[in-house]
């Protein structure tokens, strides 16, 4: 089978269960495969997903952070190994934290989207980027700087003050005019959450049908997480990253060289399939969103989503295995049967070696609903297909995303056993608690 039809063979079975929603880019050796957008970019109003909508980027905004920083770099405007009490003089422990520490998140600088009250109250308020810097600057610092890897968005705030301060532009303007406008990424830029955005799709999160995420202002993410882009400006950015037109090769060789871990700057560098891969993932108020670039195989899969629970970086190299003729799993067909016994798979089930997670089976208006922790450990909630049933087994598909139930009988027709395969593929045995 033909790169093209294996590829398309994957998207339409996930695609026929509605387990796709957002836009996906796939290019090989230089050509576009896939260009195409799936789902609702606005549930309210019945607008589909093209690929010239908008997605918020989440933390892929930092490999355009790494690559401002860069350049001021190579203007002389700052060197990456400077100490932060260079540009912000009064910056607690700035004699010990360089740029480069900043840029590899190695800073040892305490990340502010862990701090206890950020998810549930920090984080839906407005703020300056000094006031962001001030909530974590007296923090002690979580390790020597230089000495290990933590991620930390706080670190990421810094440089965005140090692309100001040095450049005299605002970052939103400095990325536009050093980054968007030479390269003609039309179509990108900084999402201060005020300013309407023409073709942005509506971010969401899900309980039994698609809901509006919890709330995140948008006036401080910046640099950190801040941008909007598109799968098409994305590319564009991704042939660019291919060339020196943007950094001398020296540079580019060093935002692309892995310190401590597997990150770089701005991008994390791994093997994926027993290949080179850089890539970042982003999230934010209701968007998920994956880059893979695979330089030596000039592969690139770019999935931006508008639904918070598809699981974009599982999907991702799940693409990934279908371009490199791996072995996928494709999902049943979520066509449903007639089920009559709901009421004999109800309960609570405990998951095997996964310490106190549990999965909850419901029943509203006589159909089956799944309750299961996902990432955060937030609890979402999915309408159980049934779509197979005799005397031995009973199969159950998920709605929005791509997991599946078996319940095993006994000869009397008691369950005996029970498995659940999660989205990331993975199968586990489950108990009635």
């Amino acid at each position: 089978m033909i790169l093209e039809e294996r590829i398309f063979k994957w998207i339409e079975s996930y695609d026929q269960n509605g387990y796709l929603n957002g836009s996906i880019l796939i290019a090989s050796n230089g050509n576009i495969l896939v260009d195409k957008g799936f789902g609702l970019a606005s549930w309210e109003h019945k607008i589909p997903n093209t690929p010239t909508n908008k997605f918020r980027i989440g933390s892929m905004t930092k490999a355009f952070t790494a690559m401002c920083i860069l350049q001021l770099h190579e203007k002389k405007k700052l060197h990456i190994n400077d100490y932060m009490d260079k540009y912000l003089p009064d910056y607690p422990n700035g004699d010990q934290i360089t740029i480069y520490h900043c840029l590899t998140n190695t800073s040892g600088i305490a990340n502010y989207t862990s701090f206890p009250d950020f998810w549930s109250r920090t984080m839906r308020l407005p703020s300056t980027l000094h006031q962001l810097i001030g909530s974590f600057q007296d923090r002690e610092l979580d390790f020597e700087p230089g000495s290990r890897f933590r991620y930390s968005n706080s670190g990421y705030a810094l440089l965005t003050a140090i692309i100001e301060i040095v450049s005299g532009m605002s970052y939103a303007d400095y990325i536009s005019a050093h980054i968007c406008l030479p390269l003609g990424m039309v179509h990108t830029g900084c999402d201060n959450g005020v300013k309407v955005i023409a073709d942005l799709a509506s971010g969401y999160s899900f309980w039994e049908e698609p809901i509006h995420p919890a709330y995140a202002d948008l006036s401080f993410p910046l640099g950190g997480y801040g941008l909007y882009s598109t799968t098409e400006d994305l590319y564009i950015w991704d042939q660019a990253l291919t060339s020196s037109q943007m950094l001398s090769k020296e540079l580019m060789e060093t935002m692309f060289t892995s310190n401590l871990g597997s990150y770089a700057c701005g991008w994390m560098v791994s093997d994926i399939l027993g290949r080179k891969c850089v890539h970042h993932y982003g999230d934010i108020s209701g968007y998920f969103s994956d880059f893979l670039r695979f330089p030596d195989d000039q592969v690139t899969i770019i999935f931006l989503s508008n639904m918070n629970v598809t699981p974009v970086t599982h999907l991702s190299r799940e693409i990934a295995k279908t371009i490199f003729e791996e072995n996928v799993s494709l999902p049943i067909p979520a066509v449903p049967i007639l089920f009559t016994e709901i009421e004999s798979v109800t309960g609570s089930y405990l998951i095997e070696n996964e310490t106190k997670q549990m999965l909850d089976i419901s029943v509203k208006n006589d159909e089956l609903y799944l309750t299961v922790p996902k990432m955060y450990g937030v609890l979402y909630k999915f309408k159980l297909v049934p779509v197979s049933h005799d005397s031995i087994q009973t199969t159950f598909v998920t709605e929005m995303i791509h997991e599946q139930l078996v319940f095993y009988y006994s000869k009397s027709g008691q369950i005996e056993q029970v498995e659940y395969k999660d989205y990331f593929g993975k199968n586990h045995r489950v108990y009635k608690h």
